[in-house]
């Protein structure tokens, strides 16, 4: 990935988060995760193949035990 592209990638990321944890100062958790999902997955259908889209949900699946914890990764808090 371009330098630009990790760089924006990067500043994305940091900006829903800071945004997620605001919301889940308001509401639970998995409400704010269900919603980002629903959002994520609806913009995958929109703009990958129907091909694409499968892949991307199986590597999902594929990745279950690389993903940690923000508790893991931030030494026990979101805040």
């Amino acid at each position: 990935m371009p330098r630009n592209k990790e760089k924006e990638l990067q500043d994305i990321y940091n900006k829903i988060f800071a945004e997620s944890v605001k919301h889940m100062k308001k509401y639970e958790p998995q409400m704010v995760a269900g919603t980002l999902m629903a959002i994520a997955i609806r913009l995958y259908k929109t703009n990958l193949s129907d091909d694409g889209f499968a892949e991307m949900l199986q590597t999902v699946l594929d990745s279950e035990d690389k993903i940690t914890s923000y508790f893991d990764d931030e030494g026990g808090s979101l805040h």
